[in-house]
């Protein structure tokens, strides 16, 4: 619950942030092919790292209770949220940086990212199970995924 309301607020806010800039800059110009260029490809670095920090979590003991886990999970879930919405909070920079700023330099960052944090960091069975994986790197058999979609005790 708490991963999911964590990264709830984090998508929620990139949502709310883009609909401001459509009050704020309300004109439809598309950017400069190279800010388009930057921007794609920052939501592309930032998803491989996101994915890549999976792997930092660490490893759990056998028999370790959920709440002992969920802090390891929680903090890197965090992080990686933080990685995937910077491109997003970066596009606002460029957008105040143009000549003429346009609500559709932010959709172009904001639309991709929402939909990659909901697939890919959202705590579905999907990503919840690579965490999983993490955490039972060290031999341990956690049943993580299974313990927080309340399919175990």
């Amino acid at each position: 619950m708490t991963l999911r309301m964590l990264s709830g607020a984090f998508i929620g806010g990139i949502a709310v942030f883009t609909g401001i800039m459509v009050v704020v800059a309300p004109e439809v110009i598309v950017p400069e092919p190279w800010v388009l260029a930057v921007l794609l490809g920052l939501v592309a670095a930032s998803t491989v790292l996101s994915l890549v920090m999976v792997g930092s979590v660490p490893a759990a003991s056998q028999g370790d209770p959920v709440g002992s886990m969920l802090p390891k999970v929680q903090s890197v879930h965090i992080l990686r949220l933080a990685v995937m919405e910077a491109p997003a909070i970066l596009s606002v920079v460029l957008m105040f940086l143009a000549e003429e700023p346009s609500w559709v330099t932010v959709a172009i960052t904001a639309v991709p990212t929402v939909l990659l944090m909901l697939w890919l960091v959202f705590p579905h069975e999907g990503v919840l199970r690579r965490y999983e994986r993490a955490l039972d790197a060290g031999g341990a058999r956690t049943q993580f995924a299974d313990k927080l979609l309340g399919r175990l005790a």
